[in-house]
């Protein structure tokens, strides 16, 4: 139980991280360009790749048995 509830808390966590990364006021703080290319453009798609990465990461993370386990506690 204990790793479903840090999943979860993981979880709400990149969401919160996301909803910063991604609200106007920071992204008004990128300006500029970079090799041509608008820095805003740029980070926004780099900090959403970062957040699609992070959830796939904490996602996919392997558990230990207890994962193993259905609720009747056989082994699958």
């Amino acid at each position: 139980m204990l790793r479903r509830t840090a999943r979860r808390d993981r979880m709400i966590g990149l969401f919160a991280a996301g909803a910063v990364l991604l609200n106007p006021p920071i992204l008004n703080l990128v300006g500029g360009t970079v090799f041509g290319w608008p820095a805003r453009y740029l980070y926004f798609f780099l900090a959403w790749a970062v957040l699609i990465a992070a959830v796939a990461v904490v996602s996919e993370r392997g558990g230990g048995p207890a994962d193993e386990r259905d609720r009747d506690g056989q082994r699958r």
